[in-house]
């Protein structure tokens, strides 16, 4: 790889703590579908998988046919009120963010609108300026590559010369197959290991620049 043009940023569970309630959202609405869920069970089952799969998932378990549309409302409002009053930043992101000397840009499954409430709220959307990216931009999600290939092309990156900070092994795997560098994000014991040449799985976001520097890749005051 030659010099690092930008790093890419997952944005639920790696730059902002909101994983836990993203489960407790998707738990509430199928709640109001007449469907009871274990938090546990959806919490290690579901991180990084888009919203309508994981309905397609349940419904197809439970044997019925549900409105994504109407789903998707409870779930937002749910999701909505929930980080008003509950979202936190992961600890380190603040400190990593401020200290990059490269561009930066988030790539998500979640709608931007999402994106902006979270980042916005913890006080790090000045990071990203227009530098969102989104799979409801292409209808094309994580694993899939596309987001990554997306991303790169909007922001007139070399996609390869790039790296991918996840904590999913959804959006790790996208980034292998874009054939970024990517740096698997695994606080959380539930995630599952991840062999291959192109993944560094690291436990905290402090890490980072001492990894990085270790490459090579001096892309951090």
């Amino acid at each position: 790889m030659s010099g690092i043009e930008a790093v890419f940023f997952d944005c639920d569970g790696t730059l902002v703590d909101s994983e836990v309630i993203c489960a407790r959202a998707y738990v509430a609405m199928f709640q109001e579908f007449g469907i009871t869920l274990d938090l546990d069970e959806i919490f290690k089952r579901f991180k990084g998988v888009k919203l309508y799969e994981i309905i397609d998932i349940i419904s197809e378990e439970h044997g019925v046919a549900l409105a994504k549309a109407d789903l998707e409302t409870v779930y937002r409002a749910e999701v909505a009120r929930l980080f008003d009053s509950e979202l936190e930043v992961i600890p380190g992101a603040n400190a990593l963010l401020d200290s990059m000397t490269v561009p930066m840009c988030v790539v998500s499954n979640g709608p931007v609108s999402k994106m902006q409430h979270s980042l916005g709220k913890l006080g790090m959307l000045h990071h990203f300026p227009d530098k969102l990216y989104s799979g409801y931009d292409i209808q094309r999600w994580k694993p899939d590559p596309a987001l990554m290939f997306h991303a790169a092309k909007a922001m007139s990156v070399n996609v390869e010369n790039c790296i991918l900070v996840d904590d999913s092994s959804a959006g790790a795997q996208s980034g292998i197959e874009a054939g970024m560098e990517v740096f698997y994000f695994c606080a959380d014991p539930h995630n599952k290991p991840i062999e291959h040449p192109k993944v560094t799985t690291f436990t905290d976001l402090a890490q980072l620049p001492a990894l990085w520097k270790a490459r090579g890749w001096n892309i951090t005051r």
